[in-house]
């Protein structure tokens, strides 16, 4: 049996707490306390060298945001765009380009 204090592992209890477990739950314990340790030095490790700041485009899609007037008029414009490719094909080839297989697709 192992005396393990409370306070250290849960951080809710503002004061000393010393109880009695099992030596497996004090080795859990300090295990979790282990992995909690080596998740945060992994975090701290990714965000040190692949910072929001590398300008590679990362902010920019994990980041929810406003589309700015211009992103909003060119997606517009290639939506018409695609639209009118996609009215001008065939039926059959459309139905083939957007994924529908009709009866007359065989």
């Amino acid at each position: 049996m192992t005396i393990i204090n409370l306070r250290d592992f849960y951080y809710w209890y503002t004061q000393d707490e010393y109880i009695e477990v099992t030596d497996d739950v004090a080795e859990a314990l300090r295990a979790s306390v282990r992995y909690e340790a080596a998740y945060t030095e992994r975090a701290r490790y990714n965000k040190a060298y692949y910072s929001l700041d590398a300008d590679d485009g990362i902010e920019y899609s994990a980041c929810l945001h406003e589309l700015t007037p211009d992103e909003v008029l060119e997606l517009k414009e290639r939506f018409c765009r695609l639209w009118n490719a996609l009215n001008s094909l065939p039926e059959t080839q459309g139905r083939r380009a957007l994924g529908f297989a009709g009866p007359a697709d065989g």
